[in-house]
Order: C-alpha cells, then sequence, then structure tokens
C-alpha cells in the first residue's frame, strides 16, 4: 500500500474505486469462447464489488479478423456496465489502432488513439488517466516513456502494455523498466501484457498487473482502491469459470 499524507493540503480527492482488467484476448483462436465468458465475468466481479472505473490495460481483443458483431456486442456491453471504461490497445488490438474499424464507441467508452499518449480525464471522478497505444509492438516501443507530468489535484493513473524487466533485454518488445515506474508521477500504474496477477511497484509508485480473466494461468482481475487518507491498495480477484 502506498500511502498518502492527509496533512498535504494539496490533495484534493475522494475515495475512487477501479476495476483493473487486461489480456482478455476476446475472438481468440484457441479459447474464443472462455475469452468472452471471462470478459463477462470480470466486468461482472467489478460491478459486484462497486469500482467507479474500468480500465482495460491492452489485449481486449485478440486479433484483427474479428467480426464486426462480435465488437459491437462487446461495445454494447462496456456501455451497459454504469461506470467509465477506458481502454488501452494492446499489441493484439490491431482492430482498435484502425480507424477504419473501431467506429463508434458508447458514450462512457473511451479507446485510446494517439500514438505519443494521451490523457484521458474523468472530471465527475476526479481522475486522469494516461496511456499509449502500441501500434508497433517492437523493442523500441517504450509502452511507459514520456509519462507528463500531474496538471491538476486528480488521482492521475498510468497505463501501460508491455513487459517489465528487472534486466534490459534488447531483443524483448514494448520493454517497461523499473526506472520507469519509480519516475513516473502517477498514483497507480495499471499494466497489462502478462497474462498473471503481479507487483512490479517501484520507490513507492504502485504497478501491477492484473492477470488475464480466461487462459491457462490463475484467471484474475484487480480491484484498485485509491484513498486520500490511507493510499492505494490493490486486491486480485479471482474468476472460476464453469
Amino acid at each position: 500500500m502506498a500511502e498518502i499524507d492527509p496533512s498535504d493540503s494539496s490533495v484534493r480527492r475522494r475515495p475512487l474505486r477501479l476495476l483493473h482488467m487486461s489480456d482478455l484476448h476476446i475472438s481468440s483462436d484457441v479459447y474464443a469462447d472462455e475469452a468472452f465468458r471471462g470478459f463477462e465475468a470480470g466486468l461482472k466481479l467489478g460491478m459486484e464489488n462497486g469500482a467507479d472505473v474500468a480500465l482495460i490495460a491492452g489485449d481486449l481483443f485478440d486479433n484483427g479478423r474479428i467480426k464486426q458483431s462480435l465488437m459491437d456486442q462487446v461495445w454494447d456491453i462496456l456501455g451497459d456496465v454504469g461506470m467509465p471504461v477506458v481502454v488501452l490497445p494492446g499489441n493484439h488490438d490491431t482492430v482498435l489502432t484502425d480507424g477504419a474499424r473501431l467506429g463508434i464507441t458508447p458514450r462512457d467508452v473511451t479507446v485510446m488513439q494517439e500514438p505519443e499518449g494521451e490523457i484521458v480525464l474523468l472530471k465527475e471522478h476526479g481522475l486522469s488517466v494516461w496511456g499509449k497505444p502500441v501500434y508497433d509492438h517492437h523493442p523500441g516501443f517504450r509502452p511507459m516513456a514520456g509519462v507528463p507530468h500531474r496538471s491538476d489535484d486528480h488521482w492521475y493513473v498510468g497505463m501501460a502494455h508491455g513487459l517489465y524487466m528487472d534486466t534490459p533485454d534488447p531483443f524483448r518488445a514494448s520493454p517497461i523498466s523499473p526506472d520507469e515506474i519509480a519516475m513516473a508521477p502517477c498514483d497507480y500504474v495499471a499494466l497489462g501484457h502478462v497474462h498473471v496477477f503481479r507487483d512490479v511497484s517501484q520507490n513507492g509508485v504502485p504497478a501491477y498487473y492484473s492477470g488475464a480473466p480466461s487462459g491457462s494461468q490463475t484467471k484474475t482481475v484487480a480491484i484498485v482502491d485509491l484513498d486520500p487518507v490511507s493510499g492505494v491498495s490493490v486486491s486480485p480477484l479471482e474468476i472460476v469459470l464453469d
């Protein structure tokens, strides 16, 4: 848990609960039915646990061959969850970085599009979310490079889809270094790309992989509590699919 000094007069925030999901891989060639059921189950857990905002940190979809009817169904479901949803395209989300396929999303669903990164402001929730979509998954792409400084008193969350590595590897795509997390001016960093729940926090900056809600590993999403007094806490929620 990252603690926040309640005597700091610059803190003007209210408690906020986030649903952090990633690596759903809807329309997977390997486990298409399970991927869709995991998607629905993860959203249901978030709603049952009182999440205010849902963050999807990459690989909502598995490939660019997804049928338009299934994409439309996913948007309809996300539009009906009763909370804002912010989607960061991951390396599998080529359909989201193709403007011709993206189409019109529901009013409360935002898909990040700017290649250099962008900030989504959810003013009514006191939350700013930054993320950089994966347009080219290669070793030169740095998902956490260039995180802007905080510009207001909102909660500030970073999203990134890539591989955290303690030791640099010039052959691994979309790398994330310990220093990039340690220097991020964020209250929380929501990560995707690794399919298991994992804590990679650095220098007091909470950074977690949520895990995936389907696939061969333990199936999880994460609940993130942002509290102006007690700080930030993160809990995995396990999904059991029949």
